[in-house]
């Protein structure tokens, strides 16, 4: 068990180790070496973490290379996998994203009074205040999401998926990613959304599944508040209300093509 958990959990450490180091190179050049107080840090705190997450990323992927072909190698993996993503199912993966993590927040919401989201809220003011959105749809939309689904769902839940349960080792995963976070209110959502894209993405079978379903979500919930605010003071409730149906629609009906299809093909594995 030592061994399967070292593993399987030593990409996070890689990533770990590699933010410690861009943080604290960051502090030191634009404060320590400039005067600046730490809001000069808070200014660029977005690109320091997407740059660690690209760096990570990067001998991750290598990492996952080696796995897949030893997958193939040992005969795990259904030999004629269809593993195109079309543009359509891109979009439909997107609005699934979407659909998670605008319920996923309500979901924690109603429990905040007991996950102290004071700090969290603090930080998260202080990181976003002054970004475009487009700099934040980047940083934490794009970026962010992707490093995170090559660690912790390429790596880490396809490495204990095979030598556990699917179910289990989308839980452990899950787990893993919401600790990884570091604070109680993120780490719930994280722990819940992480076991939902690790779900998703065997059902489907592509990588790119968790990717775009993590990339919708979090740029969802960057924009969520604007797009509903305009809507009330353009078109109405009825619209607002027509949105959130749609999303509910066409969520749960995309996860659940997505598990018919893995029960089609006999719960087979492609990644």
């Amino acid at each position: 068990m030592p061994v399967l958990a070292w593993k399987c959990l030593y990409p996070v450490g890689i990533h770990f180790v590699l933010s410690q180091l861009v943080s604290y190179l960051g502090l030191y050049f634009l404060v320590q070496r400039t005067g600046a107080d730490m809001s000069a840090y808070y200014q660029h705190v977005l690109m320091l973490t997407g740059l660690t997450g690209i760096l990570a990323a990067v001998p991750c992927i290598l990492l996952y290379r080696g796995d897949f072909s030893r997958r193939k190698e040992t005969g795990i993996l259904y030999p004629a996998a269809d593993r195109h993503l079309p543009v359509p199912e891109i979009l439909g993966f997107l609005i699934i994203g979407a659909f998670l993590g605008q319920y996923g927040n309500i979901l924690v919401g109603l429990f905040q009074q007991y996950l102290n989201p004071e700090a969290y809220q603090e930080t998260q003011s202080l990181i976003s205040e002054g970004k475009s959105i487009w700099s934040l749809i980047f940083w934490m939309g794009i970026a962010a999401p992707f490093a995170e689904e090559v660690i912790f769902r390429w790596l880490v839940f396809l490495r204990m998926r095979d030598n556990m349960r699917v179910i289990t080792a989308a839980l452990f995963s899950g787990l893993t990613f919401g600790i990884y976070h570091m604070n109680l209110l993120q780490g719930v959502y994280a722990t819940i959304m992480g076991l939902l894209f690790a779900l998703i993405l065997e059902w489907r079978g592509n990588l790119f599944a968790s990717v775009f379903l993590h990339m919708g979500a979090n740029i969802w919930s960057l924009l969520v508040s604007d797009v509903m605010l305009y809507m009330l003071d353009h078109t109405g409730a009825t619209s607002v209300i027509a949105l959130n149906l749609f999303l509910v629609f066409a969520g749960t009906y995309g996860i659940w093509r997505c598990y018919k299809n893995y029960q089609k093909r006999g719960c087979t594995r492609l990644i």
